[in-house]
């Protein structure tokens, strides 16, 4: 990746991750959509300063301040300055003079195509699979694009087929991500909003689509077969390597060659494959249709039958825990709950008993009835403070979350090589601070480092824990 920064400068992603960083995407969408009328990525300044004005008149935000530094700027015109000379610095825009000596805000080729990425996945534009598979048929089929067939067939074969199947696997992606969602805490009526998004936008247009219209099958063995023929025919196989050479200034034949050959060969091992990815979306399909039906239905249930009412009770019993931070499982229950569990067992046999009642044939004196050994009440204090002890003493995720919040009460961040680790129990504390802040549900994060720590025989790699902006 050490390429990536050698293009966009090291302070290109600050904006994106800044106090402003609204602003600054607000920004950089109206210089974007500035250049929709221009010949190239490049406009007048004082057009784009005027814009910029336009907006911060009318987005009510009032004083801004840049971190280290004491000018307070009011002034719109003065805002719109400043941020597009931020973004300049940040590598985002550049400037020039034009034929008609004004200045021109100019947008480099990696900027527009971060602005456009961002976009997209503002958008969540679904990927028609038709027209892609459709190109890549067409292309492979074609014969009178085989006079320059590196350039006109396996160039944009290739790149069609690996956004197809991207396209494929963000499907299967988002279903995983709706099943995940049913783990957290909805009602029914928020479960049954979720199953029809779902059917809306995966289960009736994707999903649908490439079991039915879509369906990548019906072309696949046309295309592995017209791949393969381009691999056996030593003379056009030739010329897919000299294109290659040519446009992509390779003057190594063997390497152009060994390079075609893994190209068209990826092509074929993605149409391969084909089949265990629908199987894979099949199974998460229905894993969540099953799901979310079982989990809807186990909140509907009817409250006069058995299962609504022990449904019920729990119910009950979960929103008082949750309500009560200081009660845990370990605890007697109330005798309001304990009453709704009472049990009547059947101690005796009846002439209505499917086993034949017994003759005793001998009588014997009835043994003295006895009570059986119960705690006291200071006992079961004493137990019940001990469970609470042991409890709080777990590595539960939410003590470990309480933990971290007090170490950051008056910190924005801290090092795990600041933490106190003396024995083995403060490893382990570790361990698990590290394990629950990669949850996304968890209020603290935590960002690995390249450091390795040595303490008192324990070793581990340093990270850095932060609270977590949601």
């Amino acid at each position: 990746m050490n390429a990536l920064f050698n293009v966009v400068g090291e302070n290109f992603f600050k904006p994106l991750t800044s106090q402003f960083k609204i602003i600054y995407v607000d920004c950089l969408n109206i210089i974007y959509d500035s250049y929709r009328s221009e010949l190239s990525y490049g406009t007048d300044r004082e057009i784009l300063i005027s814009k910029l004005t336009d907006y911060f008149d009318n987005c009510g935000i009032a004083d801004i301040q840049f971190e280290e530094e004491q000018e307070i700027l009011q002034d719109s015109r003065g805002k719109a300055t400043r941020f597009l000379r931020q973004l300049k610095d940040f590598g985002w825009v550049e400037s020039e003079i034009g034929n008609d000596q004004k200045a021109k805000i100019i947008m480099p080729n990696h900027a527009v195509t971060i602005i456009q990425t961002l976009n997209s996945i503002t958008k969540q534009e679904e990927m028609e699979y038709q027209s892609e598979i459709s190109a890549i048929y067409s292309l492979l089929t074609n014969e009178e694009l085989l006079n320059r067939p590196y350039l006109q067939v396996i160039k944009p074969v290739y790149e069609r087929t690996l956004a197809l199947f991207t396209g494929l696997k963000k499907l299967n992606t988002g279903i995983k991500k709706y099943i995940e969602e049913l783990t957290a805490d909805k009602t029914a009526e928020e479960i049954l909003q979720e199953f029809f998004l779902y059917h809306d936008e995966i289960g009736s247009k994707a999903y649908h689509r490439i079991k039915t219209s879509d369906n990548i099958a019906r072309f696949r063995n046309t295309i592995i077969g017209r791949l393969q023929g381009i691999l056996s025919n030593s003379d056009l196989f030739e010329r897919v390597i000299i294109g290659y050479q040519n446009i992509e200034n390779e003057s190594d034949f063997d390497i152009a060659k060994e390079q075609m050959h893994f190209t068209i060969s990826d092509i074929i091992d993605h149409f391969r494959s084909y089949d265990d990815i629908v199987q894979e979306i099949d199974r998460k399909h229905s894993k969540y249709i099953r799901n979310a039906v079982e989990r809807a239905k186990f909140l509907l249930l009817n409250t006069n039958n058995m299962e609504g009412k022990i449904s019920t009770i729990l119910q009950v019993m979960a929103d008082n825990f949750n309500r009560d931070e200081q009660n845990n499982l370990a605890e007697d229950a109330s005798k309001e709950i304990c009453s709704l569990f009472n049990m009547f067992p059947q101690g005796f046999l009846s002439g209505e008993s499917l086993k034949t009642i017994a003759i005793s044939k001998k009588i014997t004196d009835v043994a003295e009835v006895y009570s059986s050994l119960a705690l006291t009440e200071e006992e079961r204090e004493l137990r019940r403070i001990a469970a609470y002890e042991k409890n709080k003493n777990r590595f539960s995720r939410k003590n470990v979350t309480s933990f971290v919040m007090e170490l950051l009460r008056e910190k924005d961040s801290i090092n795990a090589s600041e933490l106190l680790v003396e024995t083995r129990r403060d490893m382990i504390r570790v361990i698990f601070i590290n394990l629950y802040g990669r949850s996304p549900k968890s209020d603290y994060m935590v960002i690995p480092t390249e450091n390795i720590i040595h303490k008192l025989g324990f070793c581990f790699r340093d990270f850095r824990i932060a609270r977590r902006v949601k």
